[in-house]
C-alpha cells in the first residue's frame, strides 16, 4: 500500500501529459491535488512525528483542500449510477445466453458488446 500512491501519481502523470489547450489547467491541478495527498500520506506513515513534519502534512494537506474542487465535476450522476446498476443484470442475462449452447458467431457479438459496455461505464 506504501508504494501504491506513487504508482498511481506516475500512471496519472503519463495519462495526463499531454493535454489539450483547455485541459492543461485542470489536469495539472489534479496532479496537484493527488500529489499533496500522496505526500500527506507519506508523511503520515513516519514511525514518529517532530514538528517539522507535522508543519509539512499540515502544508499538504492543505494543498490537497484548495485543489480538490477540481474533482467535484466528476461526480456521478442518477444516469451513470442508473447505467452501472443495470449492468450487472446485462452481463448476467449476456452469459445466461452464452450458456445456452448459442452460435459461435452470436456468442462472439455478445461477448463484444459486453466488453463494449463494459468499457465505456
Amino acid at each position: 500500500m506504501r508504494h501504491l500512491g506513487s504508482c498511481i501519481l506516475g500512471v496519472l502523470a503519463v495519462a495526463l501529459r499531454q493535454p489539450r489547450g483547455a485541459q492543461a489547467i485542470p489536469f495539472k491541478c489534479a496532479l496537484g491535488c493527488v500529489n499533496a495527498l500522496i505526500d500527506f500520506n507519506m508523511m503520515a506513515q513516519y514511525r514518529s512525528h517532530t514538528p517539522d513534519p507535522i508543519a509539512y502534512m499540515e502544508d499538504y494537506l492543505d494543498q490537497f483542500h484548495r485543489m480538490n474542487d477540481i474533482f467535484w465535476g466528476f461526480g456521478v450522476t442518477k444516469r451513470t449510477q442508473a447505467k452501472v446498476d443495470k449492468q450487472p443484470k446485462e452481463i448476467g442475462g449476456q452469459r445466461s445466453l452464452m450458456r445456452q449452447g448459442a452460435a459461435p458467431s452470436k456468442r462472439r457479438r455478445v461477448m463484444t458488446s459486453v466488453t463494449l459496455r463494459t468499457n465505456c461505464v
